[in-house]
C-alpha cells in the first residue's frame, strides 16, 4: 500500500513536482540536497530530545524531581522551531524524488505515523503534562486517535514488501525501554526468553534450513518470528508501565504508557523515514 496504490489519479501532478523552480535548482546543484538533508536530520535529532524529555517525565524516570509541566514548556519552543525545519526540509527534498516517495510504502507509514506524532506532542502531552498526569476526556480522545493511526501506520509497515524488515527496528526499542527501564524481574524474565527466541530461531534458520536455498521458509519464519517478538514486548511494556504497584502509580499509569507511546510513534517516524531509501514496491 502506498500514495500511488491509493490515489493513482494523481501520478501527472506528482511528477510534475520535479521541474518546478526549487526541485530544479537543487538538482543542478552538487551540494544542495546533501545540506538540505543535513539540516533534516538535525531537526530530527532536536525533536527526539524535545519528544524524549517530556515523555520520559510522563514515564516517571528522568528529571523526575521537574514538574512535567516544566519540561515541556521548556522544550516546547525547540519542539515548534524544529517542526518547522523538518517540514520546510522534507518539503524541499519530496519535490526532488516525489516520484519514488510517490511509490514508497514507507512514505506512506512516515506521513500517517508523523500525523500521529503531531497530535500526541502538540495536543495530548502538553495537555497531560500541564495537568501532572491527569488526562482528560479530549486528551483520551486525541490519542486514541494517534494510536489508531499508528497502528495503521505499523500494519502497512509490516505487511508492504521491502519494507517489513523495518519492523525490527521498531520492535528493538521497545524492547530496550523495557529493558532500561524496567524492573530487575522484567528484564531477566524478558531477556531470557529473548534469548531463547533468538537461538531457537538461529538454529531453525541456520541448522535445519539453508538461507539460500529454503530462503521464503527462511523469511516466513524470521517474519513470525519478529511478530511473537512485537507482542511480547507489547506485553511487557503494558504490564510494566501500568501494572498495580501502588495506588499512587495506578492513577499514573495511563501517563506512563502515553510516554511509551508518544516515543515509539516518533521512532516509527524516524524509522520509516531512514528506510524510505531502501524499501518499497518493486520496481
Amino acid at each position: 500500500m502506498d500514495f500511488a496504490s491509493l490515489f493513482p489519479d494523481l501520478k501527472p501532478w506528482v511528477q510534475s513536482l520535479g521541474a518546478l523552480w526549487p526541485a530544479q535548482l537543487i538538482k543542478s546543484s552538487s551540494w544542495a540536497f546533501p545540506v538540505i538533508q543535513t539540516f533534516h536530520l538535525l531537526a530530527f535529532a532536536t525533536l527526539g530530545g524535545a519528544v524524549l524529555l517530556p515523555s520520559l517525565r510522563l514515564m516517571g524516570v528522568g528529571m523526575t524531581s521537574v514538574p512535567p509541566a516544566t519540561i515541556e514548556k521548556t522544550v516546547r519552543p525547540w519542539l515548534i522551531g524544529a517542526l518547522i525545519v523538518i517540514a520546510i526540509t522534507g518539503i524541499l527534498m519530496g519535490l526532488v524524488v516525489a516520484q519514488r516517495l510517490y511509490a514508497r510504502p514507507v512514505f506512506l507509514v512516515k506521513m500517517i505515523a508523523l500525523a500521529a506524532g503531531l497530535i500526541l506532542s502538540v495536543g495530548v502531552v502538553s495537555s497531560v503534562a500541564s495537568r501532572e498526569g491527569v488526562l482528560t476526556l479530549a486528551a483520551k480522545v486525541m490519542a486514541a486517535v494517534a494510536l489508531l493511526l499508528w497502528l495503521v501506520a505499523i500494519f502497512i509497515f509490516g505487511t508492504s514488501f521491502g519494507a517489513a524488515p523495518g519492523t525490527v527496528h521498531l520492535v528493538g526499542a521497545g524492547w530496550l525501554i523495557v529493558m532500561a527501564f524496567g524492573s530487575n524481574t522484567t528484564r531477566l524474565v524478558l531477556g531470557a526468553i529473548t534469548a531463547v527466541i533468538v537461538l531457537g530461531v538461529g538454529y531453525v534458520t541456520y541448522g535445519i534450513y539453508h538461507p539460500l536455498d529454503d530462503y521464503d521458509i527462511v523469511m516466513e519464519i524470521n517474519r513470525w518470528a519478529v511478530r511473537g517478538g512485537a507482542l511480547l514486548v507489547a506485553g511487557f511494556v503494558l504490564w510494566e508501565f501500568a501494572r498495580p504497584k501502588t495506588a499512587e502509580v495506578v492513577a499514573q499509569a495511563p501517563a506512563r504508557l502515553l510516554g511509551v507511546f508518544t516515543i515509539l510513534v516518533w521512532f516509527t517516524v524516524a524509522t520509516a523515514g531512514r528506510w524510505i531509501g531502501l524499501g518499497g514496491s518493486p520496481g
